[in-house]
């Protein structure tokens, strides 16, 4: 398949980018140079054109690109959003896989005891959070609009220098891969929300969702003290 990865030099992106690149033909778009990657591109998701540029020919886009925390940065990330989708309408691209954020349901409002599932109304406490409520809503209003395949992943705490899980929310190198590669080829896909974390005997969230959705099945998993499910 032939893959666009925005913020393709981040943390994310360049686990993407080393764990796909066997089996898809990836190009990348950032505003830093993408040595993992042959085919990049040195741009900004904000610039409309630069993207229509890289989105033609693409299959399937990974948009992961966010401008930053601040109110100006995130309007900026919404138009990038914006420019993705819009761009993958014109060009023809048929999926996108969006990083949207498993903070969304934050623990200030929902207990950790409670299980997370995409039924629940996400409760943003940020700029951050906001921009992604706007791109999984916008991602809806292009699938149901323009019959794009739109999957929404929710995706939990990611370190470039933590392979493995150690809490629910985290999502391990491993699974970040087969998370994001199910999301790109699973078949049968309109609009669908999943959560972005690995497996664990503590279950914060409805990881049966993303089996059910997209074929996404974890394989690193944690195994937190029971005294931390608070």
């Amino acid at each position: 398949m032939r893959v666009l990865i925005t913020g393709a030099a981040g943390a994310i992106g360049s686990t993407l980018a080393k764990g796909l690149q066997a089996r898809h033909l990836l190009r990348g778009l950032d505003r830093v140079p993408m040595p993992l990657l042959e085919d990049a591109v040195v741009g900004d998701v904000v610039d409309l054109a630069t993207v229509l540029t890289v989105a033609k020919g693409m299959e399937a886009i990974v948009h992961l690109a966010n401008v930053g925390p601040d109110w100006e940065e995130c309007l900026q990330s919404m138009i990038g959003t914006y420019n993705v989708l819009e761009a993958a309408r014109q060009c023809g691209v048929r999926r996108i896989a969006y990083a949207s954020r498993a903070g969304l349901l934050p623990r200030s409002f929902y207990p950790r005891t409670l299980q997370r599932t995409v039924e629940m109304l996400p409760k943003p406490e940020s700029y951050y959070s906001v921009t992604k409520v706007f791109g999984e809503s916008l991602g809806y209003m292009y699938s149901v609009q323009h019959g794009l395949e739109v999957v929404a992943v929710r995706i939990g705490n990611f370190n470039r220098e933590r392979d493995q899980p150690r809490d629910p929310h985290h999502l391990s190198h491993g699974d970040c891969v087969r998370l994001f590669e199910q999301a790109l080829i699973h078949p049968g896909v309109k609009y669908e929300v999943v959560f972005g974390v690995s497996d664990s005997d503590w279950p914060l969230y409805d990881l049966e969702q993303g089996r059910r959705a997209i074929g996404y099945y974890p394989q690193d998993y944690s195994r937190p003290l029971k005294d931390q499910w608070q």
